[in-house]
């Protein structure tokens, strides 16, 4: 509770978002049950969900990073940019799931289209506006935190922009899935392919190094002292981020990220 009751004292719009989002993904799933519509051979409800609990988890963490940005002005817009651009991807994909249609990669009908189209350029908006709001925390001459939380924070940002692009590409590409269909089998609930190369992986790992480093920064702080907390968030991360570029590297090559 303490750490939910921090996240709404620092950007309530984000929380609020991020509620909406973890109770939307507790229906969804409540509804999976009953649902008869399949996509891609599961059922239609799972990528909704999967979408609801991303949003929860990008929403609460923006809440409590973007608190470190002084300019909260800008942070305060960024928010409700946030709000404007999720509600309306979640919109979209909740919508096509309930008529058992594809939301992404989807041209075979108007609604589809238009649907797809706006999803783009809402998520391509946020995500240029992500990195403006990053190089404003970058450009700060002061932080009320000590450095390696500092570079974390940085790098955590710069990653999820990075990776978010790349879902761009993979919507430009109009198919996450390399040497095969999208669809067939792959690994329980957030289906990446057991058989060929998935797209998506890297796109995931990658978009999570906002929690993911800034959690290691956060930790290793408490740990070590000042100069050898910065040098291990940039072990870290560099390793981190070759990781994911491996995973980026296998799947354009065909080959899936666990093969069952």
């Amino acid at each position: 509770m303490q750490l939910i009751n921090d996240i709404y004292r620092r950007n309530k719009i984000l929380g609020h978002l991020g509620t909406i989002n973890l109770l939307l993904a507790g229906l969804l799933l409540a509804y999976s049950f009953f649902n008869e519509e399949v996509i891609l051979g599961i059922n239609s409800m799972i990528k909704p969900l999967k979408f609801a609990l991303s949003i929860w988890i990008y929403s609460w963490t923006m809440a409590f990073l973007l608190y470190y940005v002084n300019d909260q002005e800008k942070v305060s817009k960024y928010s409700w940019l946030a709000v404007v651009a999720m509600g309306f991807e979640q919109f979209a994909i909740v919508s096509q799931a309930l008529r058992g249609e594809l939301s992404h990669f989807n041209r075979s009908g108007i609604y589809g289209i238009v649907l797809y189209a706006l999803m783009g350029i809402f998520i391509v908006i946020l995500t240029i506006q992500t990195l403006r709001i990053s190089i404003v925390f970058i450009r700060q001459k002061k932080y009320s935190i000590d450095k390696p939380k500092v570079l974390s924070i940085q790098i955590g940002l710069i990653l999820f922009v990075i990776f978010s692009f790349w879902g761009g590409y993979i919507s430009a590409a109009n198919t996450h899935t390399v040497g095969a269909n999208d669809g067939g089998k792959g690994l329980p609930f957030i289906n990446w392919s057991t058989l060929v190369g998935d797209l998506r992986v890297a796109h995931f790992m990658g978009i999570h190094a906002l929690q993911i480093i800034p959690i290691f920064g956060f930790y290793i702080s408490q740990k070590l002292k000042e100069t050898s907390a910065t040098n291990a968030v940039w072990g870290f991360s560099v390793v981190y981020f070759v990781y994911v570029l491996f995973t980026l590297i296998q799947a354009m090559a065909g080959l899936p990220f666990w093969r069952m």
